[in-house]
């Protein structure tokens, strides 16, 4: 994976363009509308994803998987490798607003994303755990079935690891829901935030076979208890 660093404006905003239309064009399942039920035109897709790659790549949490740039990953929380500063925050509430047609449908849009007991990042923080949380994932269509999904969740895995956090995300969509299942994550719970609007809260947590897990394992096995620090000192 590549951190994307030095582009143009022109470089930024075709790479919104791709991420935007990835979402805008995507076949979601029977059961759901997704994003699409408050993000209904290309262009309003455009302004609201714009502001976002802009905020993740000035963050420096915006990834690619190579120099042709088959997909995008943005990345949050613990070994991210950065935080969106709160100018850029403010920049995208407001792309929100005018993406969603004011401030109206934009207090129920979020409303829908954090209904039915929170998102699972709501949920993590009130247990004051840490996590990496996967903000933006996707291939372009010219690039899909190639291995690009499992290359990115594979990266966001190994980072998640070596800070010892589990990964955390969630989507809009049934299908999209059961390939990260496939890729590894556990559905974490369903919520139903409307008609033909559910959020699938996922998580992967810390491997039993991770190194950090198998070093506090190690350490747990190999120190001796207090009672035998107790009976050496006497």
């Amino acid at each position: 994976m590549i951190k994307l660093q030095g582009l143009s404006d022109e470089e930024l905003r075709e790479i919104a363009r791709q991420t935007a239309d990835a979402f805008y064009d995507y076949t979601y399942n029977g059961e759901d509308i997704g994003l699409i039920k408050y993000i209904s035109s290309r262009e309003a897709m455009f302004i609201y994803i714009s502001a976002i790659v802009q905020a993740a790549y000035k963050a420096g949490v915006l990834y690619t998987t190579s120099d042709r740039r088959e997909g995008f990953l943005m990345l949050s929380g613990e070994g991210a490798g950065g935080k969106i500063g709160l100018i850029d925050g403010f920049k995208m509430i407001a792309a929100e607003k005018k993406a969603l047609g004011g401030f109206g449908n934009m207090k129920r849009f979020i409303n829908a994303c954090f209904c039915d007991g929170g998102t699972i990042e709501t949920r993590m923080r009130k247990e004051k755990r840490k996590f990496l949380r996967i903000e933006m994932l996707i291939v372009r269509k010219e690039y899909q079935g190639q291995g690009l999904m499992r290359q990115m969740m594979e990266y966001a895995y190994k980072t998640a690891e070596s800070h010892q956090v589990p990964v955390i995300l969630d989507t809009d969509d049934k299908d999209k829901a059961a390939r990260y299942e496939h890729l590894g994550m556990k559905l974490d719970r369903v919520r139903n935030c409307g008609e033909r609007f559910h959020m699938y809260d996922l998580i992967r947590e810390i491997p039993n076979d991770s190194p950090g897990v198998q070093r506090e394992n190690l350490q747990r096995y190999t120190e001796p208890s207090e009672e035998v620090r107790r009976s050496e000192a006497i």
